[in-house]
């Protein structure tokens, strides 16, 4: 059993083991989880607990969190999710039944007497690109000075008249109902799942959707016509699925759009391909610093697969330029989460690339791949 089928618990499918001892080692950790405007709460060493807020962390005092309990704790999650933790298998993640992710780790990935727990709170609340854009989350946003070309479709002219006047609410949406693939890029914690779902609420109702993740996050409770699948981040649990597997499944359920929560490894090829063989529109997130440097992880992530490996570099980037219409870039500081870069270059499947230096400027002399390596790319 995979840690997300057990948040399927909720819904009565009896998925999954007794609850009754994690809620029970779960009780010291009770009354911060359920405390308005509360992110995370960690456990670094028995006996205390660090808060995580909008204002930031915090050391809260837990003595009954000894080190007996943490550990009783992860094994009861390991249980009830029927995965395993132990000295061989150090690492566990999984999904309270309350909903919360959880990491584990124990020695000896950690310190001798110590445990690392990190239990992260989903967010409840569903937020529409007007929401964000009140809430100041483009104010921060650079503006890149685009050239204008008369080969660009009407509503690529839209979107990067939209992009250069600052209003990125409406970029982003017409984005979305245009069909643009989008990549959402950031460090952990810097609101890239809240903002996932935000775009998928731009999703016309009468799609077919389906979400791919590890834990279930991407909830979309306005679509009637979607499907959750699900795999264990650990090659975990009973269900022996991974991301790239349920991507291959997806050819065979006609979705409209799909949603890969987040790339990490041979799976980003598998998204591009489903992406460049009939499935534009499809949304991911990856971990970056840059919208450039979201393309270097997932060329990196393509090199490292056993048929990504085989294409060059420069054909890799071609790719990636073709499928990936935008890049839109999250950090994170002492005033809070922002975007601070929005990546759109429509040109870029025309034989131009975004350059080295995280500005949105271009690379030209990159031709248009032909019609037998497009072939190559697509999905059988």
């Amino acid at each position: 059993m995979t840690p997300q089928t057990c948040e399927h618990d909720l819904l009565g499918e009896g998925w999954c083991g007794d609850a009754t001892s994690v809620v029970e080692f779960l009780r010291p950790l009770r009354a911060q989880l359920d405390t308005p405007g509360v992110l995370e709460v960690c456990v670094n060493r028995p006996g205390e607990l660090l808060v995580e807020t909008v204002r930031g962390w915090q050391t809260v005092p837990a003595a009954e969190m000894t080190l007996e309990r943490c550990l009783s704790l992860a094994t009861a999650v390991a249980t009830f999710c029927d995965q395993q933790v132990n000295a061989e298998r150090p690492l566990l993640s999984a999904t309270l039944p309350s909903g919360e992710r959880i990491q584990f780790v124990i020695p000896p990935a950690v310190s001798r007497g110590t445990v690392s727990i990190t239990v992260r709170k989903p967010s409840q609340l569903i937020k529409r690109l007007d929401d964000f854009e009140r809430e100041g989350l483009f104010e921060r946003t650079a503006r890149v000075e685009h050239w204008s070309g008369f080969d660009l479709q009407p509503f690529e002219q839209e979107l990067l008249a939209l992009k250069a006047a600052g209003r990125h609410a409406e970029f982003l949406r017409l984005a979305v109902r245009k069909h643009q693939t989008i990549v959402v890029s950031g460090k952990t914690g810097s609101g890239k799942t809240t903002f996932m779902k935000g775009l998928v609420e731009e999703v016309p109702r009468h799609e077919r959707l389906i979400t791919i993740q590890d834990t279930a996050e991407l909830t979309l409770p306005h679509h009637p016509n979607v499907v959750h699948l699900f795999y264990s981040k650990d090659a975990q649990g009973t269900a022996r699925v991974t991301a790239k597997s349920l991507l291959e499944a997806c050819l065979r359920m006609k979705p409209d759009r799909i949603f890969l929560a987040e790339v990490r490894g041979d799976e980003c090829f598998s998204f591009v391909r489903l992406a460049a063989s009939g499935h534009p529109g499809s949304i991911t997130s990856v971990h970056a610093g840059s919208c450039t440097l979201a393309l270097e992880q997932m060329a990196l992530m393509i090199r490292e697969t056993g048929a990504g490996g085989g294409l060059a570099q420069h054909e890799i980037q071609r790719l990636l330029g073709i499928v990936i219409d935008v890049i839109v870039q999250f950090d994170r500081d002492e005033r809070g989460r922002f975007v601070s870069e929005i990546f759109y270059e429509p040109r870029q499947s025309r034989g131009q690339l975004p350059g080295g230096g995280g500005d949105g400027t271009l690379v030209p002399g990159l031709q248009p791949p032909s019609d037998d390596q497009l072939a190559l790319w697509s999905v059988a």
